[in-house]
């Protein structure tokens, strides 16, 4: 899905945003870019983490896309401050 097709972000800060697509399946999509997480640990520990929250919280139970772009300061999050974060943001 090309960035310029998708609708304007359900939230934003610092560390992430979100975007909700109607879908005909519930996905989860998860973009950690190269420019700011230099190796690939670094990135697969934050898809991890991320998909993680979602399962333990049933936040992905409707069919809809959930988009997320990580940025760098997500890093300086807990687990428990960025599941509150995104809890928070998709249960708007």
């Amino acid at each position: 899905m090309a960035l310029q097709r998708l609708p304007k972000p359900v939230f934003v800060s610092k560390n992430l945003k979100i975007f909700q697509v109607p879908s005909s399946q519930s996905e989860l999509r998860i973009a950690t870019p190269k420019k700011n997480f230099k190796l690939a640990v670094t990135r697969n520990k934050i898809k991890r983490q991320i998909k993680s929250i979602f399962h333990l919280n049933d936040l992905n139970k409707n069919d809809e896309l959930f988009v997320i772009m990580v940025f760098k300061p997500f890093l300086l999050l807990s687990y428990q401050e960025a599941s509150f974060e995104i809890c928070k943001a998709v249960k708007l």
